[in-house]
């Protein structure tokens, strides 16, 4: 008897109370489900859209070199239609080609700031889903103690019973919402880790064109710093 208290149950046994355990939640625990579809929905979509060959394409690396080459006017027109955030920032450095070094940097760094923006839109939802969930999970903790509450001062033979399904919505709920919220921190952490790693990647990526881009520095006249200095 000992021996079979030890097998493991099976997955239609495991399915069922999940699905009980879920019944007797409570109408809160439809909305803590929505929490935890959206966190894995998020989650999926933030990391197909964060791959690296995805942010930073291998073509962004060749037309860096290109552009070091002094081949800006071969790869402007593939890089400006380009939507990976890499190309975009480089394609806004191709954009102020001639200027100033300074407005090139600029024109960059401001392209790198909405691409950062960009990549943390999604991350945002999955931060909030790690503050709604647990806030569901309360809402009915309150709902279930309400119910227990209201059990103590009734009576009747369902008194014990109702007792014991107000405690269960308060548990039930508080256990299903913390379940969202505690990885949808962790996650919500990672992409906010990996967001930065990747700006980083693209500034490493797309800063040795920058000064390429610039125009070169205009070689002293002969003769015009002696007149100057003589005035």
């Amino acid at each position: 008897m000992l021996c079979m208290s030890f097998v493991p149950q099976e997955p239609s046994h495991v399915i069922a109370t999940i699905g009980e355990v879920f019944a007797k939640g409570g109408f809160m625990m439809w909305p803590i489900l929505g929490c935890s579809v959206l966190l894995v929905g998020l989650t999926i979509e933030r990391l197909l859209s964060m791959r690296q060959r995805r942010v930073i394409p291998r073509a962004v690396a060749l037309a860096v070199e290109q552009i070091r080459q002094g081949r800006a006017d071969a790869v402007e027109p593939q890089i400006l239609e380009s939507m990976a955030p890499a190309a975009r920032v480089l394609a806004a450095g191709v954009r102020r080609r001639g200027y100033p070094l300074g407005d090139i940097e600029r024109g960059m760094s401001d392209q790198v700031a909405r691409e950062g923006a960009l990549l943390r839109s999604n991350v945002r939802g999955v931060t909030l889903m790690a503050a709604v969930g647990p806030l569901c999970g309360l809402l009915g903790t309150v709902i279930g103690i309400a119910r227990a509450f209201a059990a103590v001062e009734g009576v009747g033979q369902n008194r014990a019973e109702m007792l014991a399904s107000g405690i269960g919505v308060a548990l039930y709920t508080t256990i299903f919402g913390l379940s969202v919220a505690i990885p949808a921190t962790l996650i919500g952490a990672w992409l906010q880790g990996k967001v930065r790693r990747l700006m980083l990647a693209i500034d490493t990526a797309v800063s040795p064109a920058i000064e390429h881009l610039a125009p070169a520095p205009k070689p002293p006249v002969p003769g015009e710093a002696e007149a100057t200095h003589a005035a």
